[in-house]
């Protein structure tokens, strides 16, 4: 018997194979978001993954159980298409099919009860009961949600600028910043930029860096845009925190960039959430989502084999690839 678990993202696909001799393999591809690539290269990403995790340990497919943690699963048919396409290749006898966030989660807790808010490009937050119900929260998009969000961040931060310049808002060097990093000889140079030459999502997201080295430098409106972000992430907590039931106090794992802010975010979140009278551990994730994925294709079809040994000796294997 062989268990899988698989995590494909917009940038690569990580796949870890485990032996009911405890053999382990790791195999890596490139990504499996098939809304960016093709239902076809997603597809065939994932083969190669696992491919080459199975050629480590002298395996081949299909593997007795794999689950696969897919970024782009975001609405029924996407979950429908994805589900046949896999099925049809056959790279396992049992195939679970579920949305990043899943994995994440169960990787975070170790396949327990507690919550995860991811706080990257995007945002999104997810909590698993003890009897396993899992419920997620936000993840609704740059245009809909992705409140929290490293791209909320760096909107704002463009946002404040501009009100800065206008004489529309409080002064903020997040001015002098944006104008240095994008080179303006005029500030109306930014229109070209951001809606005829077009800036990505990720583009903006990646402003949230100099909204953090301002605020450690005291710049009022930048802390504001940071405590605005840390409430909104409060919000998904509380959200998930409410909608499980939970009365005890819970884990609660904090995975993505945003958090690199430190206090400057982890502060005032702590502060919210006392406000809310919800009792949490803010803590980093045990495993990361591949072994989260791991966990679950072994729970499903072999719950007496999934041990602590089991993870932690593939968690060895797969961490280098999570930098």
């Amino acid at each position: 018997m062989i268990w899988a678990g698989v995590d494909g993202g917009a940038t690569k696909t990580l796949a870890v194979v485990v032996s009911e001799k405890r053999e382990i393999g790791v195999g890596i591809s490139g990504p499996s978001n098939y809304h960016d690539v093709g239902l076809e290269k997603a597809v065939a990403n994932l083969r190669e993954a696992l491919d080459q995790a199975l050629s480590q340990i002298g395996g081949k497919m299909p593997v007795t159980s794999a689950c696969y943690g897919l970024a782009g699963l975001d609405s029924p048919s996407d979950f429908t298409v994805v589900e046949e396409a896999i099925t049809k290749v056959k790279l396992a006898d049992k195939n679970f099919v579920v949305h990043d966030s899943v994995i994440a989660i169960y990787g975070a807790t170790g396949g327990n009860k507690g919550i995860i808010v991811i706080a990257g490009t995007g945002s999104v937050a997810a909590g698993l009961d003890d009897k396993g119900n899992y419920i997620r929260v936000g993840g609704w998009g740059p245009l809909l949600g992705d409140e929290g969000s490293a791209y909320m961040i760096g909107r704002e931060a463009l946002a404040h600028a501009l009100k800065a310049y206008d004489g529309r808002g409080e002064k903020t060097s997040l001015l002098d910043r944006i104008i240095e990093k994008y080179n303006l000889k005029q500030v109306e140079e930014i229109i070209d930029i951001f809606y005829r030459k077009g800036v990505s999502v990720t583009e903006v997201a990646s402003l949230a860096k100099i909204v953090s080295e301002e605020a450690l430098k005291g710049d009022k409106v930048a802390k504001m845009i940071l405590e605005k972000a840390a409430k909104e992430i409060a919000l998904h907590i509380v959200a998930v925190y409410k909608r499980l039931g939970f009365r005890e106090k819970i884990d609660v794992a904090l995975i993505g960039g945003v958090f690199r802010a430190g206090e400057l975010i982890l502060s005032p979140l702590k502060k919210y959430l006392a406000e809310k009278s919800i009792e949490v551990n803010l803590i980093k994730p045990k495993y990361p989502p591949a072994i989260g994925a791991l966990i679950i294709a072994i729970k499903n079809t072999a719950p007496e084999f999934l041990s602590a040994e089991i993870l932690e000796e593939a968690n060895k294997a797969v961490e280098r690839y999570y930098g």
